[in-house]
């Protein structure tokens, strides 16, 4: 642009310099030639005035074509003041120039004419003020003006070295010099304005349109480019010049060419400007998403020559913005349907259910014991493992059934148009396909899970309560052994209610000094002395009244209190034993229950042996018991705690022994001394072979493992001259005691001492 201009610029100037010139030196012969008049004074003066007023008007069509500015009016002796001011750059070297070619200008006026004469004069003194004007603008124009008429009057035109003038004609003509002079300076300055300007607005076009990253272009009714920024040109895979003057078709895809022709001639004849999106394949292939806006291009008189347009490459926000809305509607990890999308399929199929007077099923899937598999394994294993059931899962779905994870190993299932006997075969289909080996990385790992199952609308009528009854049908399946289904009824309803009344007291029970410890003894069942006793926890509610142990010690350990509530019952026991101590009682050893939530907690021993400390108990006094299925769970990961409390001197005992599957070759490396036999072996031991073949075998096991036995649950005569006569080494159960509180366990001690002695 700036190019076009100086080269319009110099080509007005070399025009006007050679018509100029022509002007000088042939029109007084042409004219005196064609007029025949002698006395051409008059001619010359009449030839002044046109040349003035064809400047100036050349001058103003000048300015027209060049600063296509917006016309604002600008004060003109505001505009005076900056003209006459220095330009930047070569500003002074205007001015030296200005004199230089005024004064050139006088020098050949005063050597080719004699003085007074009346040649034509004005016209050749005209050049430099025109040069100096159009080269350096205001001030230059009226420096060569003053130097050339006032050189002029006083060296040229009589009576010389005076401003007097001694005719009227020398006197006009000089006047016209200076207006004409005046004149010119001015509208130069105007029109160097102007194009100051317009490089001002035009620079800034160019900056904004070519700094942004927005496709911007313009194209004629034939979809020419007629202007292109880097931006649209770089989207295009061309170079701007390579760009304008050529249509989509010649550098897009035929198919994407013509959709966005389409587009184009669809917004030139509606005459309105729209936004929307479009695609662009590109020649590398590349598929872009543009916002554009597009709208028509009017000339002066309304008609529409062409479209305008700005792009925006929406391709990353829109990947962005549909990624949002797959993370709210679907599972992260596996990809299946998540609670969002769960509960805008429900209601739209409750919706269909009560208009076809159908049933809907929802059926909830938890895994047993998943926690374990992060704990041991990690949670990228664990993580695999639910994505590859995940594929399973969705694999057995019918096209119309839904299987959604609510998060953790929790999954839920909805299922439409169902009978109850399908169901079955349903939730037993789903426990199959859990039960399947997975292989991950280098495990082969099996689990199971546990199925509630809920309908609508016999149980509830959303999905809430659906899910509410599931988990209660769920829990109760668990209760009932694992890897099972169970419908959910009025009872199980019942028992959820009462197990969330459980949870919720249970978070207040020691703040409220609601728990109590009770001790039971222990016996050798050789000569009948207490040599131990076993703490167990006790907790009446003033609302729920005595809550058993067998109820409020899974809820506890489901909801993560079983944490807290353990620390207090140890603390409290090793204090106690402590104060029994103190007191001159005869030392045993005291038994205190450890939960299987409790074993695998990372801080165990140290809270174990802390507590010692505190209470400065000697460690060879307490005694922790742990179920066998707790240490057979994850048989390293128990060896490695039994070893640390082993170092602090603690005894480790095995609960319940007999009912749970036990390794030997990691039973032999538990640092345990002691095996507990289950009540329910003992409980019918005088009438059930079977139950005696048991005991006798585990107390023939332990005695060659080098470990002691006691039995629990022993009630009558019979049941312990079996467990005497076998080699049971201690006894504990309703024979002797039934658990005690401190202050009864201190009485009881005290009477039966002297006696078994």
């Amino acid at each position: 642009m700036a190019s076009s201009r100086n080269r319009f610029i110099t080509l007005v100037t070399v025009s006007y310099t050679v018509l100029a010139l022509a002007w000088i030196f042939l029109s007084d012969q042409m004219l005196l030639g064609m007029l025949n008049v002698r006395d051409a004074a008059w001619l010359s003066t009449a030839k002044g005035v046109f040349f003035v007023v064809s400047t100036a008007v050349g001058y103003f069509l000048a300015l027209r074509a060049v600063a296509g500015g917006d016309g604002t009016p600008q004060p003109l002796l505001a505009m005076m003041a900056t003209g006459l001011a220095p330009a930047r750059g070569n500003g002074a070297l205007s001015y030296v120039l200005a004199a230089a070619l005024s004064g050139a200008t006088l020098f050949a006026r005063l050597h080719m004419m004699a003085v007074g004469s009346h040649h034509p004069w004005l016209i050749l003194f005209m050049l430099p003020i025109i040069l100096s004007a159009m080269l350096g603008g205001l001030g230059p124009g009226l420096l060569a003006t003053a130097v050339s008429t006032l050189g002029d009057k006083l060296l040229a035109i009589e009576p010389l070295y005076s401003m007097r003038f001694e005719r009227g004609a020398d006197l006009l003509v000089w006047s016209l010099l200076v207006l004409n002079g005046v004149v010119v300076s001015l509208l130069s300055e105007v029109l160097r304005r102007a194009l100051r300007r317009g490089d001002v607005d035009r620079n800034l076009l160019t900056s904004v349109v070519g700094g942004t990253s927005d496709a911007i272009y313009v194209k004629d009714l034939d979809g020419r480019y007629l202007l292109a920024n880097g931006a649209a040109a770089g989207y295009l895979g061309r170079s701007q010049a390579e760009v304008l003057g050529r249509d989509d078709l010649a550098m897009l895809p035929v198919e994407t060419a013509l959709a966005i022709t389409k587009l184009d001639g669809d917004i030139i004849a509606s005459g309105r400007t729209q936004t929307q999106e479009e695609f662009l394949v590109n020649e590398a292939g590349e598929r872009i998403l543009f916002q554009s806006t597009k709208g028509p291009v009017y000339d002066a008189s309304g008609a529409v020559v062409g479209l305008f347009g700005v792009s925006r490459d929406i391709t990353k926000s829109k990947l962005a913005e549909e990624r949002i809305q797959y993370l709210a509607h679907y599972d992260v990890l596996t990809g299946l349907p998540n609670r969002v999308q769960l509960d805008e399929r429900i209601q739209h199929a409750i919706a269909q259910a009560a208009e076809g007077g159908q049933k809907l099923a929802l059926l909830f899937l938890d895994l047993d014991h998943f926690k374990d598999i992060n704990d041991s394994l990690g949670h990228s294993v664990g993580d695999a493992l639910l994505m590859a059931l995940a594929r399973r899962l969705r694999a057995i779905m019918r096209a119309d059934d839904m299987v959604a994870r609510l998060g953790g190993d929790e999954f839920v299932f909805l299922l439409q148009g169902v009978d109850v006997a399908g169901l079955a075969q349903t939730a037993q289909r789903i426990l199959d396909v859990v039960e399947e080996t997975f292989s991950i990385e280098q495990h082969e790992l099996t689990v199971s899970g546990s199925i509630g199952i809920a309908l609508y609308p016999d149980d509830s009528g959303d999905l809430e309560g659906l899910v509410k009854c599931a988990d209660a049908a769920m829990y109760r399946a668990k209760q009932n052994g694992r890897n099972r289904y169970c419908f959910f009824t009025a009872e199980i309803e019942a028992l959820a209610v009462r197990r969330m009344q459980v949870v919720s007291a249970l978070r207040h029970a020691l703040e409220q000094h609601q728990l109590t410890i009770h001790y039971q003894p222990q016996f050798s069942a050789r000569d009948g002395r207490i040599i131990g006793a076993e703490a167990l926890l006790r907790w009446h509610h003033p609302s729920l009244g005595q809550v058993s142990p067998e109820e409020f010690i899974p809820a506890a350990e489901d909801s993560g209190l079983i944490v807290p509530i353990g620390e207090w019952v140890l603390r409290h026991a090793v204090r106690q034993m402590r104060a029994w101590l103190d007191e001159g009682m005869t030392p045993f050893v005291l038994a205190v229950n450890l939960s299987t939530v409790q074993f695998r907690h990372p801080n165990l021993p140290a809270m174990v042996a802390a507590i010692l400390a505190e209470e400065q108990l000697p460690a060879q006094y307490l005694e922790l018991e742990l179920t066998e299925s707790g240490a057979m769970h994850d048989p390293p990961a128990a060896i490695a705690v039994m070893d640390q409390l082993h170092e602090h001197g603690v005894r480790m005992a095995i609960d319940d022994f007999g009912i749970a599957y036990s390794s030997l070759s990691y039973l032999k490396k538990f640092k345990v001394y002691k095996l507990k036999i289950d009540q329910s072996f003992v409980r019918d031991i005088s009438a059930d072979p079977e139950d005696r073949a048991i005991v006798t075998a585990i107390i023939a096991m332990a005695r060659g493992l080098g470990l002691r036995t006691i039995a629990e649950g022993v009630e009558t005569q019979a049941q312990l001259d079996f467990l005497r006569e076998h080699g049971c080494d201690e006894i504990q159960g309703y024979y002797y005691s039934k658990p005690l509180t401190a202050e009864q366990f201190g009485r009881f001690v005290q009477e039966v001492e002297p006696c078994a002695a």
